[in-house]
């Protein structure tokens, strides 16, 4: 009798997952196929089991197939690799599939230095992954898998395709049912229950220090692909009423390249009278001109309480290098608006390190971070993402010339890319570096977004809020003039995220 069963797993993630925790919607995604083709699926979320070990123990049989990871870069890596080398312990023949965006940019990272891995998938995997069981059903080598690299020997060996078209899953068979309990998922000390999903794939940007615009080069046509604003709302209709969903986050790239697309979305919610709660991932302060008060009274009245916002910069060199078609006047001005409807959120991203930027612009940074707090109180600052060079970005060549980069090349380089990660040594000065880690430290308190995101009902939350309230002006104060030396709050941050570490692992 053949194996049928697949389990996948979904490692657990970085400091992030401590408040912000959304169900793992690429273990549904790969899994759909397998599905509809009748294989026993079984999942394993380790952010939400404490005792995943040995869960996943009791998961392995004579029936299983394979196990599959989803593997995002940063610590979710260290975890995979723990994952992969528990089940090879106990079996050793059992295979180990890789997933995810790690895979999907960086597999000869895996094969080549993690043993416990077998196969790697790049690009989109529903309909790769069920090929691939097929293939270790029937004993066959899987050398016709679009996507996916393996061992061969001691070489490793690697397909193309798996990317040349924008997978459209029909939201029928994303297989929701493989989650058993969806009470564990949400954001920190708040009643949602947020369900994920796309109204649009692709991006028609092109961003210099993003991997979408290389990611989607080799796809034919438009790169931005919005979908029917009736299928939309049936997937919304279908999830509110089937699993109790009171919030739709929108996971989109950008949802906003033609406003009209969001409008009709919106204007089908309604129709149904859906009681549900609107956010979006995907916003451009050059989309966000556009808008007008009008508009962003529909937004508000349809629920919606968060736009994800890609600032990036306080200065104007910087956000002409990464390609963001507006200036930080833009930002200040688009923000005043925003302030208008304070029922949005308005939740800000920035970049920081970006090859040839200077001290003084990291400055012009922070001044327009506080500027946007004082000039709209309901906004927030997420913290800044240390720039990170990726292959295919106009930014990557960049930084080979700028700092004659090089790749990551072993698994635990690239397990400590987190925002909590070291900066890179050798690629900024000493006082650069202090000022990355005020900026960081400092923006998890000058928009008070704790005392915003959470109502203190569980001891940590209680915590949190208490030393928001206490550090906040210190926070503030710091960021205004500067003070980055002796930041013994950044050694405290670091400790902090290690005892997470050690502790969630």
């Amino acid at each position: 009798m053949k194996r049928n069963k697949v389990v996948m797993v979904y490692p657990k993630q970085g400091f992030s997952g401590a408040y912000v925790r959304h169900m793992p919607l690429s273990l549904l995604y790969a899994a759909s196929e397998l599905v509809k083709h009748g294989f026993d699926v079984q999942t394993l979320d380790c952010r939400v089991e404490p005792n995943w070990q040995q869960r996943l123990r009791a998961m392995i049989d004579d029936e299983t197939l394979c196990v599959g990871v989803s593997v995002m870069s940063g610590r979710p890596i260290t975890h995979a690799i723990a994952i992969g080398r528990l089940v090879k312990s106990i079996d050793k023949d059992m295979p180990v599939v890789w997933g995810g965006p790690h895979a999907t940019f960086y597999p000869e990272t895996i094969l080549d230095q993690e043993h416990s891995a077998d196969y790697v998938l790049s690009g989109y995997a529903a309909r790769s992954f069920h090929q691939l069981c097929v293939h270790l059903q029937a004993g066959k080598a899987p050398a016709q898998v679009p996507g996916l690299s393996w061992r061969d020997g001691d070489v490793s060996r690697r397909n193309g395709g798996g990317d040349d078209a924008f997978e459209f899953l029909d939201w029928r068979d994303i297989p929701y049912h493989l989650i058993k309990d969806f009470s564990v998922y949400g954001q920190v000390d708040q009643d949602r229950r947020i369900f994920s999903m796309y109204s649009a794939m692709g991006c028609p940007y092109r961003c210099s220090f993003c991997s979408s615009p290389a990611q989607y080069s080799t796809i034919p046509g438009k790169k931005w692909v919005p979908l029917s604003a009736s299928n939309i709302v049936d997937h919304v209709q279908h999830v509110v009423e089937q699993y109790g969903a009171n919030y739709i986050y929108f996971i989109d790239d950008d949802s906003f390249p033609k406003l009209d697309h969001v409008g009709s979305v919106i204007d089908e919610i309604q129709a149904r009278s859906l009681p549900v709660k609107l956010g979006f991932r995907g916003a451009r302060i050059n989309e966000i001109k556009r808008m007008s008060d009008e508009f962003l009274d529909k937004l508000a009245a349809a629920g919606t309480d968060i736009m994800h916002i890609g600032a990036e910069s306080g200065s104007d060199r910087i956000l002409k290098l990464i390609r963001k078609d507006c200036t930080a006047q833009d930002i200040v001005e688009v923000n005043r608006k925003l302030a208008r409807h304070p029922e949005i959120t308005a939740a800000y991203n920035f970049l920081m390190g970006v090859p040839t930027e200077t001290l003084d612009e990291l400055k012009m940074t922070r001044d327009l971070m506080l500027r946007l707090v004082e000039d709209h109180p309901n906004c927030i600052v997420f913290p800044p993402n240390k720039f990170r060079p990726l292959p295919g970005t106009e930014l990557y060549e960049v930084a080979q010339k700028e700092w004659n980069y090089e790749m990551p090349n072993t698994l635990e380089q690239w397990a400590n890319i987190e925002v909590e990660g070291e900066a890179t040594k050798g690629w900024y000065s000493p006082e650069q570096e202090r000022f990355f880690n005020l900026m960081l430290i400092s923006s998890y308190f000058i928009d008070n977004k704790i005392a915003k995101v959470t109502e203190g009902r569980t001891l940590f939350t209680k915590f949190a809020r208490l030393a928001n309230t206490l550090y906040r002006p210190i926070a503030r104060f710091r960021l205004r003039h500067g003070l980055s030396r002796g930041l013994v709050e950044y050694w405290a941050y670091q400790i902090l995220t290690k005892l997470h570490g050690a502790v969630s692992g």
